[in-house]
């Protein structure tokens, strides 16, 4: 959380990384209690069984495993309530801290969410104008296609399956995928992010 401005807030980051180290030992004592808990009452049932197998055979009975188990199991679910409660006394600090500057975060906040935003929009720049020149490929190869078809020699095979489109051919019917101006449309919002540039003419542009 806030990782953006931790290094400008080292107080935050501090509280931060003092409850994830609590939630960690949490999980740790949480788990060592289960453990001890299960152990515990199988060591109940082992002790009995031996117990009564003694004095059936008119033997001392051995000494029990529960008793020392049990001490370990107290001992663990005490450590357990007391990370309990440091975790929500350092929860508890972290909520206070986070109201007292308030003013201050956010102000961080917005300085990293617009240095972000700057970053976002220099990746989607180069993108939009690769995807601007694979658009223009595109169009020209369709354009050869069109003006200056193949030859094409006399088929005279079995017919091959093929795949009727109906209507305009564009990416969306032909290939499933989004259509151009959706891309491009998109990527211009990423670039409209970051500091104000020109990157080519839209589609619609274009066309005009």
């Amino acid at each position: 959380m806030f990782e953006q401005i931790a290094d400008k807030v080292p107080e935050l980051r501090e509280l931060q990384e003092s409850i994830s180290a609590l939630e960690q030992d949490h999980a740790n004592a949480q788990a060592r209690v289960q453990a001890l808990a299960h152990k515990t009452a199988q060591a109940r049932e082992d002790d009995l069984n031996r117990e009564a197998a003694a004095l059936n055979a008119g033997t001392r009975p051995p000494k029990p495993q529960e008793p020392r188990l049990r001490e370990q199991l107290d001992n663990a679910e005490r450590d357990l309530e007391i990370l309990t409660r440091r975790r929500a006394l350092a929860q508890s600090d972290r909520s206070r801290y986070l109201q007292e500057n308030h003013e201050r975060l956010a102000l961080l906040l917005e300085e990293a969410r617009r240095a972000e935003a700057a970053r976002v929009a220099t990746g989607a720049g180069q993108t939009l104008e690769w995807l601007l020149s694979y658009f223009e490929a595109e169009d020209n190869l369709r354009t050869l296609s069109r003006l200056n078809p193949p030859f094409q020699s006399e088929n005279s095979g079995d017919p091959e399956s093929h795949t009727t489109v109906w209507g305009t051919i564009n990416t969306r019917n032909v290939t499933g995928g989004p259509r151009r101006g959706d891309l491009e449309a998109a990527l211009r919002y990423l670039v409209s992010l970051g500091p104000a540039s020109e990157v080519g003419p839209t589609e619609d542009e274009s066309a005009a």
